[in-house]
């Protein structure tokens, strides 16, 4: 053999070399970015409503897929007007409260504190989070199972009514709110959530330029088809809108670095315009419209629970 054939030996060694590698981090990427997304570093927030003077359960219930979550029950500070034959409960209504990811019920405990005032309130955590059973999350997909279990477990309290329940989520409760919808769930706030679960995925290949993180994209979802048995083109609130008649308000902030604002964008503009109010708070970062319109921001979502949960009751006033 001549120099010149091995040397063109040698470089196709030297090529399929480079092309195994190739694949191999295009097949290995995507199931890391899995495997890292479903298992994220957690974050246990040092705060309990008892920090607040509040009168509070620890509280647990079961899902349908036989893990156990944990949480908090605050009965509302006021009493209701005209209580019905169904219920001894001391609020209007009563408010199932969802983190985001990857944190626990405490750290949303001071975002929502205020509607204890009107309202009982369930904060939970969800599979994998703070102090529930799960070993991992799916960022809203079996989430839903969570919200059923919440749920029910609400519907068995003597002090709830179950004709007067809301729920109020954060970046993937607020999807997992939608998606579920719940039928007893009659109103819906939901703070920052994802259109696409897809178009999260995507963001997190940045580093690729344009269409070339779609393969990537494909993967991911491919490989959690196959190790979780989750389809994550099921994870689409804004599908979910399609067909949804629940009352529905949308908070975004204008500057979300995490999901932007056209995510919320996109779950309006399938909503039923009837039922569904749209809150772009200017300038705020992800999950921070609350810390932007502190007083605004309650006082919109106090008054749709109560117009959407409480039937005629006094309005809260600015004077208030």
């Amino acid at each position: 053999m001549s120099p010149g054939d091995r040397r063109g030996n040698e470089g196709n060694a030297v090529s399929w070399k480079l092309l195994y590698w190739i694949l191999g981090v295009i097949a290995l990427l995507p199931l890391l970015n899995l495997i890292l997304g479903v298992h994220p570093p957690t974050f246990t927030t040092q705060d309990d409503p008892g920090r607040y003077g509040l009168r509070y359960e620890r509280i647990s219930f079961p899902t349908a897929d036989g893990l156990t979550l944990r949480g908090w029950f605050i009965p509302a500070a006021r009493t209701r007007e005209s209580p019905n034959e169904h219920s001894r409960a001391g609020g209007c209504a009563t408010i199932l409260v969802g983190h985001g990811y990857p944190f626990d019920k405490a750290n949303i405990l001071g975002h929502t504190i205020f509607l204890h005032s009107r309202f009982n309130l369930l904060l939970i955590d969800f599979r994998y989070f703070g102090e529930s059973d799960g070993a991992y999350t799916t960022a809203g997909l079996l989430e839903t199972r969570d919200v059923e279990g919440a749920v029910a477990y609400l519907k068995q309290r003597d002090d709830v009514d179950p004709k007067r329940m809301g729920a109020m989520g954060f970046s993937m409760s607020a999807a997992a709110f939608i998606l579920a919808q719940h039928p007893d769930m009659r109103a819906i706030v939901a703070d920052s959530p994802y259109a696409r679960l897809e178009d999260v995925i995507a963001q997190q290949f940045f580093f690729l330029p344009g269409p070339t993180k779609w393969p990537f994209v494909a993967l991911t979802k491919l490989y959690a088809r196959l190790i979780l048995g989750v389809k994550v083109t099921d994870a689409a609130p804004a599908e979910a809108a399609r067909h949804m008649t629940t009352p529905l308000l949308l908070i975004h902030g204008e500057n979300d670095s995490q999901i932007p604002v056209e995510h919320a964008h996109r779950i309006q503009a399938n909503a039923n315009p009837a039922s569904t109010e749209v809150w772009i708070v200017p300038d705020a970062d992800h999950g921070l419209a609350h810390a932007f319109e502190g007083h605004q921001y309650e006082l919109r979502v106090v008054q749709f629970f109560e117009r959407h949960l409480c039937g005629p009751s006094p309005r809260i006033t600015d004077e208030e």
